[in-house]
């Protein structure tokens, strides 16, 4: 039976039903009956796509494609298909819809956000600069999730002395929208659409040549998926780790070390979909001693959420048996590069009602503790 024309893009069609794929899920792994081999046998037999709410428990964090031996990409197959789910079986939100809220009031054309007033007067910023730091959605996590860490604002203002020390004082985009990743993973393609191009439009003639994201989904999205909807960027998308470990590498700035043991949680978008993997530790080795999980780097653990949906106890469990994890290492304190993630494993070790016994180590972004190593010299600015 032919296979749906919009799955063969993908691969779909390779499928050997090895199970590889189910074997590495997150999702499979965490209880339910979600299960990427079945999904393809069905696809394959019928020729047609599932229609159950089972489709809304992949997080997209391209393990699946990862172990696949075939060249399936199991995570694009899922988000094809989700758009013609949303109306019939919409996906079910967390944090009474505040997220998605957020998205779509950022989205409505002739509003200017404000999400700048997390600057203080120390950050070196130049409007005319051809870098721009993207800062996503971040100040608007402060206020939804405040509750759960008071220093998520300390991401983008540790960013920007970051960059300031690299020699770079960068531009901010005061019509910046949510970039859009959730909406387009979710399969809300007009809202997606909708964020891209007002994004995109921002920018355009400002001189822009270098656009820099602390936050992994933002940085992806901007280079993976904006070119899709609206066609070749003329500028180059990389994120904060990737410039910082550069400028180390060609002595303008340093960072103060000690024999803190260190681990870190490879965010699914910075590793596995924009195969940054390096960056991140080289930051990390300059301040302690970097011991990796034995879940790291291509074959890293989910932080097991993704795009707010779905967060439950059994999604406790697995972000709890990370955090065990990380703790085995040998590790002082667990890092990761991306505001989900800290948000989510965060939310696991506060929560109110205990799931398991819990065994609690610091959560810090690596943005936030690599600025405060940062040495005293400071460097000349450039644009």
């Amino acid at each position: 039976m032919p296979t749906d024309p919009r799955l063969e893009r993908y691969g779909a069609s390779r499928c050997v039903d090895c199970g590889r794929c189910t074997y590495a899920c997150p999702a499979a792994q965490i209880g339910g009956d979600f299960s990427p081999r079945r999904i393809m046998e069905q696809m394959l037999l019928s020729g047609k796509v599932p229609q159950n709410k089972d489709i809304w428990l992949c997080m997209t964090c391209k393990q699946c494609t990862q172990v696949c031996q075939f060249g399936v990409s199991f995570h694009e197959v899922i988000r094809e298909i989700r758009p013609g789910l949303r109306g019939l079986l919409p996906p079910e939100g967390n944090h009474g819809g505040a997220p998605e809220a957020m998205e779509r009031l950022t989205a409505i054309p002739g509003i200017r956000p404000r999400k700048q007033r997390w600057m203080t007067s120390d950050l070196k910023l130049d409007q005319g600069s051809d870098t721009l730091l993207f800062v996503g959605c971040t100040p608007f996590f402060d206020v939804i999730f405040r509750y759960l860490r008071q220093d998520l604002l300390e991401i983008p203002r540790s960013a920007v002395r970051l960059l300031n020390a690299a020699g770079v004082a960068p531009r901010l985009l005061m019509d910046e929208r949510c970039c859009g990743h959730d909406s387009y993973w979710l399969g809300d393609e007009e809202l997606f659409e909708r964020q891209a191009r007002l994004n995109v439009e921002a920018v355009e003639g400002l001189g822009i040549r270098r656009l820099v994201a602390f936050c992994p989904e933002c940085m992806v999205t901007w280079k993976q998926v904006y070119p899709k909807v609206v066609g070749k960027l003329d500028l180059e998308v990389t994120s904060v780790v990737e410039v910082v470990a550069q400028a180390m590498k060609e002595g303008k700035l340093g960072l103060s070390g000690s024999d803190e043991g260190l681990t870190f949680q490879d965010p699914c978008r910075l590793g596995r979909h924009a195969g940054v993997y390096d960056a991140p530790r080289e930051l990390i080795r300059a301040m302690g001693q970097l011991l990796d999980m034995p879940r790291s780097r291509e074959m890293s653990a989910c932080c097991g959420n993704s795009s707010f949906v779905n967060c439950g106890p059994q999604t406790r469990q697995w972000q709890l048996e990370r955090t065990a994890e990380a703790l085995d290492s040998g590790a002082g304190r667990l890092l990761t590069a991306c505001p989900k993630c800290l948000i989510h494993m965060t939310c696991a070790l506060t929560e109110g009602v205990q799931l398991v016994e819990r065994r609690s180590m610091p959560l810090e972004d690596v943005h936030v503790m690599a600025a405060s190593r940062l040495a005293s010299s400071a460097p000349s600015i450039i644009k």
